[in-house]
């Protein structure tokens, strides 16, 4: 969870790791690692895991390679295949990446063919659509509100096995690191959407929007909150 919540001990990439669970010397790869704070924690929890990030972002696998020891990162687009060898991965970890894919299941057809048998997934997405603010009145755009909630039965319809699906609620009551973060790139969609005549909000009401935010927040009023799905998954073919 975010923010200064006593209640909040335990962040959303300490689960995606616990959920992992690597062991020494094996091969974990991050696909859409950003900047490597999943990796991060990873290489805390196991520091003999062999790691490999997977962005297609230069700039973020920049900051990878600064935050995280002895990692190897790809530059890769996701929807065009994985640079990995069939059956090489004992671990894949990708949070917040299908969403940005028109064929979802092609990439985790990929993962299915990088794994080991007996080989795990943790897939994770933030259910956009669940997010919630205290504000007077709310404004929001994404690509799949809903992507979360569709990871289930997605994975169901892949080659790999359904193990277990986990929410994880990250809760905030200031204005501040992630939540802030989000808001404004909720924002920023919105906005995006208005200049392309898209939605049905101006980017002035955008403007507004932030501004009772943070009048909320100044007000000792605020809270936010989203729930993220994180499902399991195994390679149980041959």
């Amino acid at each position: 969870m975010y923010g200064m919540d006593a209640s909040s001990p335990t962040g959303l990439h300490d689960v995606l790791v616990d959920l992992a669970d690597p062991r020494a010397d094996q091969l974990v790869t991050d696909l859409g690692c950003g900047s490597g704070a999943t990796l991060a924690v990873l290489a805390r929890h196991e520091p003999a895991a062999r790691l490999v990030g997977v962005d297609t972002n230069e700039d973020a696998l920049a900051g990878l390679r600064r935050s995280v020891e002895k990692v190897h990162a790809v530059r890769a687009d996701l929807a065009r295949g994985l640079p990995l060898a069939p059956g090489t991965v004992d671990i894949v970890i990708c949070h917040n990446v299908l969403e940005s894919l028109v064929d979802r299941m092609a990439l985790l057809a990929e993962i299915d063919r990088v794994l080991r048998r007996g080989g795990r997934a943790v897939l994770g997405h933030t259910d956009f659509e669940s997010i919630v603010v205290t504000v007077p009145y709310r404004t929001m755009a994404t690509a799949d509100g809903q992507m979360g909630r569709w990871l289930p039965g997605l994975v169901r319809r892949s080659g790999l096995e359904l193990m277990t699906v986990h929410p994880h609620i990250g809760l905030s009551t200031s204005l501040t690191g992630k939540a802030e973060s989000r808001v404004l790139e909720m924002a920023a969609a919105v906005r995006k959407a208005a200049r392309l005549d898209a939605a049905r909000v101006t980017a002035a009401e955008v403007n507004r929007w932030l501004d009772d935010l943070r009048a909320v927040d100044a007000r000792a009023d605020f809270l936010f909150s989203e729930t993220a799905y994180l499902v399991l998954a195994e390679r149980s073919r041959p």
